[in-house]
């Protein structure tokens, strides 16, 4: 019983499921200008083409046949790039705490601001928790309390500062 979508071929064969024929350089297809040989005498015109690897050797190639169109989809030799060899390498390592940099001949460490960062967030909550109580939240009605606090959290240059030092 043949698959849904396939064809049948005579003989009691096999089942075709799709419609497309693998080529080789030379013998199965050969590209001229702007249209394509291949093997029985067909030509067939160039519409699309990208010409970035145009410098490299054409490899195998499939015809193949889809929604009424034919394209033919060539593969390109690319040979393996040259192995690399770093001249020098440098190191990266970014922590809560510490940023750490170098090479194997020097190590750097730098101090982040994050104690500093938490240390003025502290405050802040601590400010929070001195003028308030579970039924009045006295320091978002009193305006003097709730400046202070505003005053820790949007301190102007507070983040360049800890970003800069």
């Amino acid at each position: 019983m043949p698959m849904p979508g396939g064809i049948i071929l005579g003989g009691g064969g096999g089942l075709v499921r799709k419609l497309s024929m693998l080529l080789h350089p030379g013998s199965g297809y050969r590209v001229k200008d702007i249209y394509v040989e291949i093997i029985g005498g067909i030509r067939m015109k160039i519409i699309g083409w990208d010409g970035r690897y145009d410098e490299y050797e054409n490899g195998e190639a499939r015809l193949v046949y889809r929604d009424g169109k034919t394209m033919l989809w060539i593969s390109k030799k690319v040979p393996k790039p040259q192995p690399y060899k770093p001249r020098d390498a440098i190191a990266v390592d970014i922590n809560e705490r510490k940023i750490v940099y170098g090479d194997d001949r020097i190590n750097k460490e730098r101090d982040t601001k994050i104690d500093e960062a938490h240390r003025w967030k502290k405050l802040a909550e601590s400010l929070q928790k001195k003028y308030s109580s579970p039924r009045y939240p006295a320091w978002r009605r009193r305006r003097g309390i709730l400046n202070r606090i505003i005053g820790i959290y949007w301190r102007p240059g507070l983040g360049k500062h800890l970003l800069r030092s």
